[in-house]
């Protein structure tokens, strides 16, 4: 009976209850069968028990190794804990968002996308054409601007020739007001020739348009009886005085200042050789 329970390499024998609760509970834990168990037992004893070569471990090595072991699973345990956190605070922080079917109605819809790609369609469309006839445009606008230089210079002429005007007649004035001035003076006195103080040359002082000599061109400022019996009457030589308000204000042109800012915008090789300017008689300078 004994050689044949060896040659079916089976042994049976009863194990106390701790041992035999121990087995069922590492076989449950290791998903395997009480014989797998005992089978894997018996073996590993005996290769202990046979095998001279075996080093076992030291007992402290066990306990440092268990000890590692622990000091593991708590850091383990201590970075699943943490990684439960997070995932809970992820969760909540998800949870507090809009939910998923939420809208902008500040965001523009498609149909508003859609109106304003063609809207800038339509603007591209514009520019390409806009610089299609760029040099057409460019031609004319230096064309007119050319032409409005032009008539700049025409205007700047004109006023010009309206200043010389100006002067000229205030001239005018201002000699015929000093010569008035004389022939009252002359009258005054009972004059009516007397001998021009720079060349002697006798002149009627009636006849008189401007306070000059008509012999020497010597300029007049006064009257002068005779001093002596067979003395004459003498008209005085010099540089007449100014005569401020003698000319009606209403004749008066634009100041001074606006003439020579116009007449600084035209060029010198515009005027005419007589410094006149032409008009026609739709009142265009040319």
């Amino acid at each position: 009976m004994s050689s044949q329970d060896h040659d079916d390499g089976g042994v049976s024998f009863a194990l106390p209850a701790d041992v035999d609760d121990w087995l069922t509970e590492e076989a449950t834990r290791r998903g395997e069968t009480r014989d797998e168990i005992c089978r894997r037992l018996v073996t590993a004893a005996q290769t202990v028990a046979t095998d001279d070569e075996l080093e076992l471990a030291d007992r402290d090595e066990l306990v440092d190794l268990q000890h590692e072991l622990e000091a593991q699973r708590e850091e383990f345990e201590e970075l699943l804990e943490d990684v439960r956190s997070r995932v809970i605070q992820v969760k909540r922080e998800t949870d507090a968002k809009a939910p998923a079917d939420h809208e902008h109605p500040e965001y523009p819809s498609d149909d508003d996308l859609e109106s304003i790609r063609d809207e800038l369609t339509a603007l591209e469309r514009t520019v390409e054409r806009g610089f299609d006839n760029f040099e057409t445009v460019l031609e004319e606008v230096l064309g007119e601007t050319d032409e409005l230089a032009e008539r700049s210079t025409l205007l700047a002429r004109a006023v010009v020739g309206l200043r010389d005007r100006r002067d000229e007649l205030a001239t005018r004035q201002r000699d015929r007001a000093v010569a008035d001035d004389l022939k009252l003076a002359a009258n005054r006195l009972g004059i009516r020739t007397a001998a021009c103080a720079d060349c002697g040359s006798s002149v009627d002082i009636a006849l008189l348009t401007a306070p000059e000599c008509p012999h020497c061109a010597s300029g007049f400022v006064d009257v002068e009886e005779k001093t002596s019996l067979f003395g004459s009457s003498r008209l005085l030589t010099g540089d007449p005085p100014a005569l401020e308000g003698r000319i009606d204000p209403s004749d008066e042109s634009p100041p001074d200042a606006i003439f020579d800012a116009v007449e600084a915008n035209a060029e010198p090789g515009d005027a005419d050789p007589d410094g006149s300017t032409n008009t026609d008689s739709g009142g265009d300078t040319r």
